[in-house]
């Protein structure tokens, strides 16, 4: 019985374990480039970086060294950034994308501005979301509604 409650009591503690936080504002992230911005202040302290994403896989990986192995990203207003981030802004980035991309990769980015345009298939939120959720080291957690502001 005493192995039981010891088990318990190790196992309480180790749920309780506080993962660093670092909270993005999607006040501040309305645009793709808005976005990356807030990421390099948020997660880098300012540092450069690629600013792309696949740099924002490099980031969350670890590559960059700064963030501890795991964490929390906490998105408050993330509602804010779905609108921001939704059609309009990735019709603006999958045209960016159409003008940079490799003729290899070119008739995939066509259909996806296609959809896009009929505002079908992924956002640029979708995207930036699926990226985070990928990387097992972070634990997203999106805030719809108007958080406490800096208080």
């Amino acid at each position: 019985m005493r192995n039981v409650s010891i088990e318990k009591a190790s196992f309480c503690i180790a749920r309780n374990f506080v993962k660093p936080e670092y909270i993005l504002d999607g006040r501040r992230t309305t645009t793709l480039k808005a976005f990356y911005a807030e990421i390099g202040q948020v997660l880098l302290a300012g540092q450069p970086w690629g600013e792309s994403l696949e740099a924002l896989d490099q980031v969350l990986r670890g590559d960059y060294g700064l963030l501890p192995e795991t964490f929390r990203l906490i998105w408050m207003n993330a509602a804010i950034a779905r609108s921001a981030l939704s059609y309009p802004e990735t019709v603006e980035q999958l045209l960016q994308q159409l003008r940079e991309c490799h003729p290899t990769v070119l008739i995939k980015t066509a259909w996806a501005l296609r959809a896009a345009l009929r505002e079908q298939g992924p956002t640029v939120f979708d995207w930036l979301v699926e990226r985070m959720d990928h990387h097992s080291s972070v634990e997203l957690v999106l805030v719809e509604i108007e958080g406490v502001d800096d208080a």
